[in-house]
């Protein structure tokens, strides 16, 4: 209670010391050099007064002395200055920023809701541009987030800094959020990454430590944030088409083709502005015929983007997504030699998944400078799997954001409030009739004091109510009902040591509500189970970072350092464990006590130029300690390892990537070291000669691949060969990963 009323008596201190005098008016607008796009927010300073651009970046200002001139600065853009004669000469001609070079400067918007600056972060912020997504070639967005340093993709779910270990597609301790709306999969907690429009991302953020107190439950352990792009002046079309070819494996044993396993796919995207309407049109489609043995996928997306501006401060917008896949694949191989990339008899699961979202929006900028935005979803999932695991659900959310920006104190304020719930009835859930419902309020204040100090504060509320069966086996609760209201705090400061010196620190609660699959969950495949779990309990976490950002310029080389420590301690958390009950074998979700997770991160990102070839850089090095606070009799029983290290994590991990250019003409490279998995389940180890892979498979593994790529006009044309060194690894057990494969891509704007 004493840290929420330093809140807001810190937020009361700051918000009434705005200043409002002013004397001389004077008006402009304020628009991109290249796009000539207004730019909504732009700040404009004049001396002690100061105010914002509107929707069409027009400003109004009042200036108190010529003496003080006039400054724009906008996130993501060089800074300008003039006097005030030099802009009353311009006589109405618009100001043009252009984008600025350093990637410091680079714009994030997921740690505050409003745009920032990437070396302003009080916390560990990692971007991906359309770019590298591009060169990838990436089918979908988590083969992208697995090359980010620190972030680890195990089974489909997220793994930030070994915050999770293997779940089994439920309760991600990630939260995926496209354009600010969570994405998350209601029932089982879990991202559905084909969802993605691939093809349309602007920008990915990845937000590194507990973030529940602006984004709630599901952010324990950090966040994923897609942006999707908007339509710009001019019309945009773009199709890109691609094959991927998988070559024999390094042990001629475990190939069982003799047609070469591909992947064949096509995509198509148009942008284009209409009066005051913004419309983005995007469709994809592929053909996986894979390498797992009776493993397939076919994949249709298609997405709409709307955005109509009733009036210079008001927009309505409509986002939709539909996709319907038809698939196959399975849980564990059949062995670790010739029968890698077979399934285990029984495990292969079938299905036919239908997925949609419709997101219609508001936003108004009124004429106190106040940012008023109202979200919703309604996201329909059905999974039509064979073996009585089938599951459907119905997902609702809806969040009002009120967000103020006050130039002449230096505060941004962010807050709202959100509703979110679920309904399903599943053939997992015993065709049971369940639905949960979560409520939340939030506030944030950021504070600038003298330019170099930025402060951050927040706090949230959440109500969570999870409706069950009454009398369920086991429960302890036994009207089935679950009420629980949780109190989560933030506080984090970056101070500007230099111009190019960035030291921060972060001190950040989480907590996560169980998922209705962890706890009703009920399924039987090739001999095992999963186990529902309806007395699972919520698990909390905090986690503190100091880290600094160091910009340099050597030897042609233009690029920053960042060294991040941390340290997340998690009560009660909860993790898919291999059990052994009366009915059989198979996997439950538990609270396995409190676990303490310390390491650091060095990443160092940047652009050179050697013997006039343009390079870009960017890579790192993560480690991480992860440990029971008890590692007691029964935890080391159940553990593959003696020793006290949480189950499912590697302790080392490198990543690195490099791409240069010269002309037309790009070479890129990729290397990925990942050490041991140390610990598994005891239980798993005996199944599909599991164990007896890890004996000699124990070092770890290393990828690497290559890409090239020619440009002209308005093609591209790329080469790419993954997994060069033919390595045979696997990410989690009983699964191995990808031959070596080779890519082509075609992409063509017209």
């Amino acid at each position: 209670m004493q840290r929420i009323i330093l809140f807001f008596f810190f937020s009361f201190f700051i918000l009434s010391s705005q200043a409002t005098i002013g004397q001389a008016l004077i008006t402009g607008t304020i628009i991109d050099s290249e796009s000539k796009e207004s730019l909504i927010g732009a700040s404009v300073v004049s001396g002690e007064n100061g105010t914002i651009s509107d929707y069409l970046g027009n400003f109004t200002l009042e200036t108190l002395d010529e003496k003080d001139g006039i400054s724009f600065s906008y996130v993501g853009y060089k800074d300008l200055k003039f006097s005030i004669a030099e802009f009353l000469a311009l006589e109405g001609v618009p100001i043009e920023m252009s984008l600025s070079t350093s990637i410091l400067e680079t714009a994030v918007i997921t740690g505050s809701r409003y745009e920032s600056k990437l070396a302003e972060s009080p916390v560990s912020i990692n971007v991906i541009n359309a770019e590298i997504i591009s060169n990838t070639n990436a089918q979908n967005i988590d083969l992208v987030l697995d090359k980010i340093p620190g972030v680890q993709m195990l089974d489909g779910q997220a793994n930030i800094r070994g915050g999770s270990g293997f779940s089994y597609g439920a309760g991600s301790r990630v939260l995926l959020l496209v354009d600010d709306i969570p994405a998350l999969q209601g029932d089982a907690g879990r991202p559905n990454w084909g969802d993605i429009p691939v093809e349309n991302i602007s920008q990915v953020e990845i937000v590194k430590g507990a973030s529940s107190s602006l984004y709630g439950s599901a952010a324990l352990n950090g966040i994923i944030n897609i942006r999707t792009g908007y339509a710009t002046s001019d019309p945009v079309t773009k199709i890109i088409t691609s094959y991927v070819g998988y070559l024999s494996p390094k042990d001629e044993l475990k190939k069982w083709w003799d047609k070469m396993p591909s992947e064949k796919s096509v995509s198509i995207l148009h942008k284009q502005k209409r009066g005051k309407l913004d419309m983005v049109f995007n469709g994809y489609y592929s053909n996986l015929d894979n390498f797992y043995k009776n493993s397939f996928e076919k994949k249709n997306r298609v997405s709409a983007n709307l955005r109509y501006r009733i009036t210079d401060r008001t927009t309505i917008g409509l986002n939709s997504m539909f996709n319907r896949s038809d698939a196959a694949d399975f849980f564990l191989w059949e062995n670790g030699v010739s029968g890698a990339y077979k399934e285990l008899p029984g495990s292969l699961s079938e299905r036919i998944n239908t997925r949609y979202y419709i997101d219609p929006y508001f936003t108004h900028h009124d004429s106190k400078g106040n940012h008023h935005k109202v979200l919703s979803r309604y996201y329909y999932i059905n999974n039509d799997n064979n073996n009585n695991q089938a599951n459907s659900s119905k997902n609702y959310y809806g969040e009002y954001q009120f967000l103020r920006k006050f130039v002449n104190t230096g505060v941004n304020l962010t807050s709202g409030v959100s509703l979110y719930h679920i309904q399903t009835d599943s053939e997992l859930f015993s065709n049971l009739n369940i639905n949960s419902s979560a409520y939340a309020t939030y506030v944030q204040a950021d504070k600038k004091f003298n330019n170099v100090l930025a402060l951050t504060v927040g706090w949230r509320v959440e109500s969570n109510v999870l409706r069950g069966p009454e009398n369920f086996p086991d429960a302890i609760d036994l009207d089935g009902q679950t009420i629980e209201t949780n109190s989560v705090f933030r506080a984090g400061l970056n101070l500007e040591l230099s111009p190019y010196t960035f030291a921060r620190a972060s001190y950040g609660e989480g907590y996560r509500f169980p998922t209705i699959t962890e706890k009703y969950i009920r399924t039987t495949f090739s001999g095992l189970s999963i186990f529902p779990n309806p007395n699972l309990e919520s698990e909390t976490g905090n986690n503190i970072e100091l880290g600094i950002r160091q910009g340099f310029s050597i030897a042609g080389y233009e690029g920053y350092f960042d060294f991040a420590s941390f340290w997340s301690r998690y009560k009660n958390m909860t993790d898919f464990s291999f059990v052994e009950k009366d009915e059989g074998v198979g996997f439950q979700a538990q609270n396995i006590g409190d676990t303490d997770i310390k390491g650091f991160e060095v990443f160092v990102g940047g652009r050179s130029e050697l013997f006039s070839v343009p390079l870009t850089i960017s890579g790192g090095y993560t480690y991480i300690d992860p440990t029971y606070d008890d590692f007691n009799e029964i935890i080391q029983q159940s553990s593959s390892s003696s020793e006290n290290i949480l189950k499912y994590r590697s302790k080392h991990n490198f990543k690195i990537d490099v791409e240069g250019s010269y002309k037309n003409f790009a070479l890129g490279t990729a290397f990925n070291s990942t050490s041991h998995m140390i610990a598994i389940d005891a239980l798993l180890s005996s199944f599909a000669t599991i164990g007896d892979f890890r004996s000699f498979d124990n070092d770890g593994y290393r990828t690497l691949d290559i890409r090239t790529s020619y440009s002209k006009h308005h093609f591209k044309l790329s080469l790419l060969i993954q997994n060069v060194l033919n390595e045979q690894y696997t990410v989690r057990p009983g699964l191995l990963e990808a031959p070596r494969n080779f890519g082509v891509r075609l992409e063509t704007s017209l």
